[in-house]
């Protein structure tokens, strides 16, 4: 039997759509804003953790390598 192809695998979602296509641009920002609030509600714990040290010290490394060479201290 021939496997099929899930709509949803990887690469294959080019037809996927959450209806939004009829909507206004009003419309479609109200759904996103809500979707925004959805998100941020159902993950509220996690973003409120603190970030790994690893991700930490990576993210003072991308600090200094953007501040200029003079402007050490901030």
């Amino acid at each position: 039997m021939p496997k099929r192809h899930h709509p949803y695998a990887a690469g294959g979602n080019t037809g996927w759509s959450i209806g939004s296509n009829s909507l206004t641009a009003a419309g479609q920002s109200e759904l996103l804003k809500d979707l925004g609030r959805q998100l941020r509600h159902s993950y509220q714990s996690v973003l409120e953790q603190p970030a790994p040290d690893r991700i930490g010290q990576l993210l003072e490394r991308l600090e200094k390598a953007r501040l200029p060479d003079g402007d050490k201290d901030h």
